[in-house]
């Protein structure tokens, strides 16, 4: 492998994203979280969080000056269009900070970037990737694994899987698909077997 390989990682809630990243790591990928970059790209200071205070007024903010995510979340997902206000800011904010990313890693002699992004297709984040691979698993796992990850009901945690897209959104649109309905072992194979393929 002589160039950078930049891998678009995705997936459904509960079915191991984060442990299959973990794993990629561990081969000596440089790994871009988007769920800390969306963090960043909302501090006190930036562009994203003055827009979104413009949007939706500065309810949304402490007194400190800091994003107040549970207000944000009641204001932005109140409907439709406010979800999709709140993302055209964030999403490109955090898409210019995962190209700085990829630039520096690639500059740093990087041969393995893995993009770790819940709304990999839905922000458009694949398009800064060479292939994609969306991790699934059963059902009734993800229910259970989210139930012990995060300490919810079952109720709850079928509730968090229902407001994701279906499994088969992902699978249509991923290169690759890893299947982790079984112990560490199996999935540590799945990984070797997608590097393998993946990666020539």
């Amino acid at each position: 492998m002589s160039k950078t390989v930049v891998i678009g990682l995705t997936g459904t809630t509960g079915a191991g994203k984060s442990e299959v990243s973990r794993l990629l790591k561990a081969r000596g990928a440089v790994i871009v979280d988007a769920d800390v970059l969306a963090r960043r790209a909302v501090e006190p200071g930036t562009p994203a969080l003055a827009a979104l205070a413009e949007r939706f007024s500065a309810s949304i903010l402490h007194e400190d000056g800091t994003l107040d995510r549970a207000a944000l979340a009641r204001v932005a997902f109140a409907s439709k269009e406010a979800t999709e206000a709140m993302n055209a800011i964030v999403h490109p904010a955090v898409i210019a900070m995962m190209k700085d990313e990829i630039d520096t890693a690639r500059a740093r002699g990087a041969r393995l970037i893995v993009l770790d992004v819940p709304l990999l297709f839905q922000s458009g984040t694949d398009a800064l990737c060479d292939t994609t691979v969306a991790v699934t698993a059963d059902e009734a796992v993800r229910r259970r694994r989210i139930c012990e990850r995060d300490g919810l009901t079952a109720e709850q945690a079928a509730a968090r899987m229902q407001a994701q897209p279906a499994e088969a959104y992902y699978t249509e649109r991923a290169a690759h698909v890893i299947e982790n309905n079984g112990e560490l072992p199996m999935l540590e194979a799945a990984v070797k077997a997608f590097c393998k393929e993946a990666l020539v």
